[in-house]
């Protein structure tokens, strides 16, 4: 298992295909299109006085504000670091002895719980079910585990799990005693995010905690902002391993003040919905895509057709100043897939017509 490789690291790249960073249009990370909200922008002028004074310790005027946002006390909310803190954290205060991670998935899942030995159970899910499994074979994959890890919309696949699947899921790992995590990184995407949550689930009883990430959806990560929303007790727990000052004072004042930014989230995710609808119909006529798959999240995960292979495409288009993410490294899914953020228009234009470049080459070679 390659460790920490992900999408975004625009200065590797440029060191690598001597381009300047700035001349990169970055679609192997999956934020925010319109990028910050405009609320924020007094706040990064006035970055040096926040820089000056300590942040509060514990965040908690970012909880009051979390807790206004998702509808519950501010003491069923940790702020952290970015979500991947909550990540590790929630794997050093739970020790799991066994954990199941459907996937292909978020690797940092696997790479958090293995630094405090646990056995990790995988369930393959499946191109041809869409990447969702079945309850059945959900349930008999998590017997015998203490901790199971589900993202919701999954990364990289983009499949969100249909709630007659997860709530009775839910359930039962209740009744069995196994702490769930839900990563809801990307569902502040869709309209109905609040309908599909499991944030209500997870601060009426114990054993759950949703992990929210603001820097997606938001568009500040740089920043490192995340949230994890459980019972009490369970961030009680998680709260006493977590050392002080893990938030900056910038990041603070950020995210306090996108949950204020109403019309930009009405924007964002019109935005995202019209143009993933649009990436995807034109990725699809592509002979160099076999198939796009269908996405609840801010981007689409592509299969490649033979003999194209996700290095190979990663890096002609790199020499060509745009990014992807070859999902190489994501469990099950080989050298065939990539995958791509929705951004607006234009830079969904340009990718288009980069990749229908490569679909040139690879006919003209094979009539060659």
């Amino acid at each position: 298992m390659e460790k920490h490789r992900h999408g975004g690291d625009i200065v590797s790249a440029a060191a690598r295909f001597g381009i300047d960073p700035g001349a990169f249009v970055d679609f192997s990370v999956n934020t925010n299109p319109l990028g910050p909200p405009p609320e924020i922008a007094g706040l990064l002028r006035d970055a040096a006085s926040l820089a000056a004074v300590y942040p509060e310790p514990d965040s908690g005027a970012l909880r009051e504000a979390a807790g206004a946002y998702y509808g519950v006390a501010p003491e069923q909310i940790i702020a952290a670091n970015g979500a991947v803190e909550l990540i590790y954290l929630l794997a050093q205060v739970q020790r799991p002895r066994t954990v199941l991670i459907p996937g292909p998935t978020f690797e940092e899942y696997e790479i958090a719980c293995r630094l405090w030995g646990a056995t990790i159970k995988h369930l393959y899910l499946s191109p041809g079910q869409g990447f969702l499994p079945r309850l059945p074979h959900l349930v008999r994959a998590a017997r015998g585990t203490d901790l199971v890890w589900i993202c919701n919309p999954n990364n990289p696949t983009g499949a969100r799990l249909p709630a007659g699947i997860l709530k009775p899921f839910l359930s039962y790992c209740r009744e069995q005693g196994i702490f769930l995590v839900i990563d809801e990184s990307f569902l502040l995407f869709d309209p109905d995010w609040r309908q599909l949550t499991c944030i209500p689930e997870a601060v009426t009883g114990g054993g759950i905690l949703v992990i929210q990430s603001l820097t997606k959806f938001f568009g500040v990560p740089g920043l490192r902002v995340g949230c994890g929303i459980g019972s009490r007790d369970v961030i009680a727990g998680l709260a006493r391993c977590q050392p002080p000052w893990q938030v900056n004072g910038l990041a603070q004042a950020a995210a306090r003040a996108s949950f204020a930014a109403g019309e930009y989230a009405r924007q964002t995710r019109l935005l995202v919905a019209q143009e993933r609808d649009f990436l995807a119909t034109s990725l699809g006529e592509l002979r160099l895509v076999r198939q796009v798959y269908p996405s609840a999240a801010n981007f689409l995960l592509l299969e490649l057709r033979p003999p194209a292979t996700a290095p190979a495409v990663w890096k002609q288009l790199a020499q060509r100043g745009v990014l992807v993410r070859d999902c190489s490294n994501f469990g099950w899914l080989g050298d065939r897939f990539v995958r791509v953020a929705v951004k607006d228009h234009d830079q969904n234009t340009l990718l288009l017509k980069q990749l229908a470049l490569l679909d040139e080459a690879s006919a003209d070679g094979a009539e060659a």
